[in-house]
């Protein structure tokens, strides 16, 4: 497989827009799209490794792979099994290994390769957990002298059985719940404590470096040796915050040393080159969620030492995705959300320059890494073109692809270009759109429209490849999407803007983008309009539906209905406290008038909710409140539960391609009739 140069981006631009010569877009499709992350550069920049994904429709199932690309011939192939699962690749500090972990055999485990992909070894268990943690960052640090590594591995079970469904974790022995935090995202926690461990390079005997009833994430052995950097929560009361700070676990064994000591939490941290400088991501406010947050992610730099922290992306008022160090410790380099897009810019070490690298605003930026010699390598996509890989120079100007993994896709499917637009709200709020307009677009054509909404409420969509939103339009549809406030494409005021205001304004901001879009494209149907959306997009939906008759059917995708019984029912009752600014039994009639299913009497929208049996983010409970009222009121609804499912429907690829089918299907049905 050869390389090739930046212009074969505008080459399959330019076949996209002649869709006609291309087949639609189908839901196995939506299978076959392969994505690329955790990249990795050694130090000369020749060689580049990184992690290719995609989800097995036919073995109902994902596969990763490690892949190295070569500078010196422009080529790129798997050194792990492509069928397999192996990920988080760390290039060893003499740069001849790579150490990873791999499912090879049966259950995770840490492994070590040569950069050739020969002379495997598989060195120690490495079991993971579903308690439901936050931040996740580095599971696999290499020591500066190559002779150890450390890794982030769960300790001893919590339960006597393995916690998997349909058994509880005791059994059949009855389960006495006494943690707050008992359930995870999919199913009942099964509580184990994540700690650090160190295992020879050769292999032998791994040693838990951490200690205690705490988790421990997201590790960086000290360039000196000493110290293994990490994040934990060391408050004793974990259920009930997620206050992470940074700690320094002594290698020779002790206790840590905590660097932070904030009352906002602190995620991701890295040392610098010269083990001098720790960066991290963090947050200021007290009491955050786990899951959805209204304030954004930032990057710190502090010394060792623990004082003189700096906010280095402070100028920058957007979310700040990951980060990484340049090799001479001079500059981070980090990924910021802006106006749907993402934008790779840098910042010196202590803030005062920061500078854009990669600001088309018109893509996103995914992945990246950084060699000695200067050179950026970062993965790229927008609405037309799956991800690759791309390498640019500090002045962002040069840019080169170097990868096709998702050539031949492209080439063969249509893939639906979105138009931008923007419009003001009465409050004098610029809120971002996209519309898409359906396969076999004919002027003077009307179409039926989907509504797609985002969840959170606090992220974004933008310019990325949507497998449902390219199911939509391959099938006839117009499709639209909104940014509206709480979301993240634009600064912290605009993100903060639905905090204690969940289905205000945020409604009203879509409510009007629907109205714009209708008055701007003509090619729109009125009269069939469709919405749905996926976790706080199904709690939108779910409002919608009761407030106006509008949209002729709704599929709420792990949708919230009642905020009192949600607060509880669900792995993260913070959410609603961060989001609300309050708990239910504070003001149960304020937390009842955000509820859509007080206004249950006023819908008469035809209704498919979709849900996983063990969603423990947004309870199938939720789906069952307004199913029930719907069914005794004699509207039309259903439920699709998902056995072996957590929360959006993303363990089991046949699941996906299921509820994406009767997705359509509700729509063909109700908004095809009089729009053949």
């Amino acid at each position: 497989m050869k390389i090739c140069g930046y212009g074969v981006l505008f080459c399959l631009a330019g076949l996209v827009s002649n869709a006609q010569t291309k087949r639609a877009w189908t839901i196995a499709d939506s299978f076959r799209l392969k994505s690329i992350a955790d990249l990795q550069v050694n130090a000369a920049g020749d060689r580049l490794f990184f992690v290719v994904s995609e989800r097995d429709l036919e073995n109902n199932g994902g596969k990763s792979s490690i892949w190295m690309w070569s500078k010196e011939t422009g080529e790129y192939a798997p050194l792990t099994a492509v069928d397999g699962s192996a990920s988080s690749p760390r290039l060893s500090p003499d740069e001849k290994k790579l150490a990873f972990f791999s499912s090879e055999g049966g259950g995770s485990a840490l492994w070590t390769m040569s950069v050739d992909g020969s002379g495997k070894q598989r060195l120690a268990e490495a079991a993971a957990t579903n308690a439901y943690l936050s931040g996740g960052g580095n599971r696999i640090s290499w020591s500066p002298d190559g002779k150890q590594l450390a890794f982030v591995s769960a300790g001893e079970p919590y339960y006597p059985e393995d916690v998997k469904p349909p058994y509880l974790p005791t059994g059949n022995e009855v389960m006495i719940i006494d943690r707050l935090l008992h359930k995870g995202a999919y199913y009942y926690s099964d509580l184990r404590r994540m700690h650090v461990w160190t295992i020879p390079a050769t292999g032998g005997t791994p040693r838990q470096l951490s200690g205690g009833d705490y988790d421990y994430q997201a590790i960086s052995w000290s360039p000196k040796g000493d110290y293994i950097a990490c994040v934990s929560n060391r408050t004793g009361f974990d259920d009930f915050n997620a206050n992470n700070d940074v700690f320094l676990l002594p290698v020779a064994g002790g206790d840590g040393v905590q660097i932070t000591h904030t009352i906002g939490p602190e995620y991701r941290v890295d040392y610098s080159p010269d083990g001098d400088i720790l960066a991290y991501h963090g947050r200021v406010r007290s009491q955050r969620s786990k899951e959805s947050d209204a304030e954004f992610m930032k990057v710190y730099t502090m010394p060792t030492q623990g004082r003189d922290a700096a906010e280095i992306t402070k100028s920058v008022d957007r979310w700040c995705n990951q980060f990484t160090w340049d090799p001479h410790g001079e500059f981070i380099y980090f990924v910021v959300q802006n106006q749907g897009g993402q934008d790779l810019y840098r910042a010196s070490v202590d803030g005062e320059q920061v500078e854009p690298i990669v600001t088309d605003h018109e893509g996103q930026v995914g992945a990246i890494a950084v060699s000695a010699q200067g050179d950026i390598y970062y993965v790229y996509e927008n609405f037309t073109e799956p991800s690759e890989l791309f390498v640019t120079d500090v002045t962002g100007n040069e840019r080169k692809q170097l990868t096709e993994l998702n050539r031949d896709f492209s080439q063969e499917v249509a893939i639906a270009d979105a138009e931008h637009f923007s419009f003001r709200t009465p409050e004098e709020l610029t809120i971002n759109g996209w519309i898409m307009k359906p396969y076999g677009f004919q002027p003077g054509k009307r179409y039926p429209l989907v509504l797609d909404i985002h969840g959170g409420p606090h992220s974004q969509y933008g310019y990325r490849v949507y497998d449902r939103l390219q199911e939509f339009a391959a099938n006839g549809y117009c499709v639209l999407i909104i940014n509206p406030r709480g979301s993240t494409d634009q600064g912290q005021a605009f993100s903060d803007a639905v905090v204690g205001d969940l289905a205000g304004g945020d409604f009203r901001d879509i409510m009007t983008g629907v109205d714009y879009a209708l008055g701007r494209y003509d090619f729109i149907d009125p009269e069939n309009m469709g919405l749905t959306g996926i976790s706080y997009g199904g709690y939108l939906t779910n409002w919608i539906i009761t407030q106006t008759h509008r949209f002729k059917a709704a599929v709420p995708i792990s949708g919230l209905s009642n905020l009192i019984s949600a607060w509880s029912e669900g792995c993260n009752s913070d959410w609603f406290e961060t989001d609300m600014g309050f708990k239910p039994y504070e003001d149960y009639d304020r937390a009842w008038q955000v509820s859509p299913l007080k206004y249950i009497q006023g819908c008469a929208t035809p209704t498919l909710f979709i849900n996983g049996r063990w969603d423990f983010i947004t309870t199938v409970n939720q789906a069952d409140a307004m199913f029930v009222a719907l069914k005794k009121m004699g509207v039309d609804t259903q439920i699709a539960l998902y056995p072996e499912e957590g929360h959006g429907i993303r363990r089991q690829p046949k699941h996906a391609a299921d509820y994406h089918q009767r997705t359509i299907d509700w729509f063909d049905k109700y908004l095809k009739t009089n729009n053949p």
